[in-house]
């Protein structure tokens, strides 16, 4: 079973700037991925329109991708912003797999 997971990280000495790393196992080794960030809400999800990225998943089903944000990016909706990473296949569609949900004031 696939399993995603999401840390988002102030960078020290650089306030309202973010490392965010998105890592998963139990993927189908050496297909590409493709990963979004989204804010959970009541009725529809926000896209967060950055980061977001890709790349291949390794031979032992893992992965491991890391991006900076910044907090505009981050800050989804009115007082706490509630965020989640969304990882699906490039090539296959329809296999969405979605993270833990991270809370903050971005």
């Amino acid at each position: 079973m696939a399993v995603v997971k999401l840390s988002i990280t102030p960078i020290a000495g650089f306030p309202g700037n973010y490392k965010v790393n998105v890592s998963g196992s139990g993927f189908s080794p050496n297909k590409k991925v493709l990963w979004r960030l989204r804010g959970e809400d009541t009725f529809v999800d926000d896209n967060i329109i950055a980061p977001r990225g890709g790349g291949l998943v390794g031979p032992d089903g893992t992965f491991g991708f890391e991006a900076n944000a910044i907090g505009g990016n981050l800050n989804e909706d009115w007082g706490t912003d509630e965020i989640y990473a969304d990882v699906y296949y490039a090539d296959l569609g329809g296999s969405h797999h979605k993270s833990n949900t991270v809370t903050g004031n971005y």
